[in-house]
């Protein structure tokens, strides 16, 4: 089933999802999957190109497709109208609206989001493939997207990936849970994003990050600031006075025995200052 957003009018299947479900748009418009009633199929719109039919006409005008219900199967409702439409139909025959999902939603089932335990939703889109749970607002990222996310987040891919608008931060629980992978099912580390940033982020080495509600965004605001920078030149820093420590600490230590291939024994040296004595 096609759904179209109802503020920008990106369309999705979301034909895995039970009505009622949340969906949200990469506008970041929060959605409701609807229960459909399909309408009649009316021919007022040639189903290849588009153009408006006349009345009772058996081809278009325009493109001189023929105009047939009978050996056409349906497809899916239209997603602005909800009018069915036909298999492999380019536009909608009743209001005309372009059919083109510009991305498709999938529900994981087999994966239950690892802080509210709901089935996760897989979102394609043009610039990027991650993981929402349409229930709490968490975001999978994986090891490279996330990546991209970070060098490019000024980019229509930080706009397709950001969390839900007005979300209320995650809650942070007490005593803290240790998340599990939704790849490996292991329980994931807990690290403070480059050391410095204050945003506790769920990780799984190798797999991705998890991200409750507004933890990418302030993580995204720690990046804008420069504090990957300062958090980096701070490390360096810390590195190096722990260098000058250790020089500081070996220049005061007693200078060692010097080692020779043939170092004598103490009965040697006893044998030798006797023989200076006589």
């Amino acid at each position: 089933m096609l759904l179209a957003c109802e503020r920008c009018h990106r369309q999705y299947d979301v034909g895995d999802f039970p009505p009622g479900s949340r969906v949200r748009c990469a506008c970041g418009n929060l959605n409701t999957v609807p229960t459909v009633r399909l309408r009649q199929v009316e021919m007022l719109h040639c189903a290849s190109c588009g153009g408006r039919l006349a009345a009772a006409r058996t081809s278009c005008e325009y493109c001189s497709a023929e105009v047939r219900l009978g050996d056409r199967g349906l497809g899916p409702a239209c997603p602005e109208c909800f009018a069915g439409t036909l298999v492999g139909a380019r536009h909608c025959s009743t209001c005309g609206v372009r059919l083109e999902p510009e991305a498709v939603l999938r529900a994981l089932v087999d994966r239950p989001c690892p802080r509210c335990q709901r089935p996760l939703a897989e979102c394609t889109t043009k610039e990027a493939r991650y993981v929402e749970c349409p229930g709490c607002g968490g975001l999978w990222l994986d090891e490279a997207l996330f990546e991209r996310v970070a060098r490019e987040r000024d980019g229509s891919l930080v706009a397709s990936v950001r969390g839900l608008p007005g979300a209320a931060p995650a809650k942070l629980e007490t005593p803290v849970r240790y998340l599990r992978c939704p790849v490996c099912a292991e329980i994931m580390n807990r690290r403070n994003f480059a050391s410095a940033s204050g945003v506790i982020l769920d990780w799984c080495r190798g797999h991705g990050w998890w991200f409750d509600p507004q933890e990418l965004e302030r993580v995204l605001a720690f990046l804008a600031q420069g504090g990957l920078e300062r958090a980096r030149a701070a490390e360096h820093e810390r590195r190096l006075s722990e260098l000058r420590r250790e020089r500081e600490r070996a220049s005061h230590l007693p200078a060692p025995l010097p080692m020779g291939p043939a170092r004598t024994s103490l009965a040697e040296r006893l044998a030798e200052l006797v023989l200076t004595l006589w």
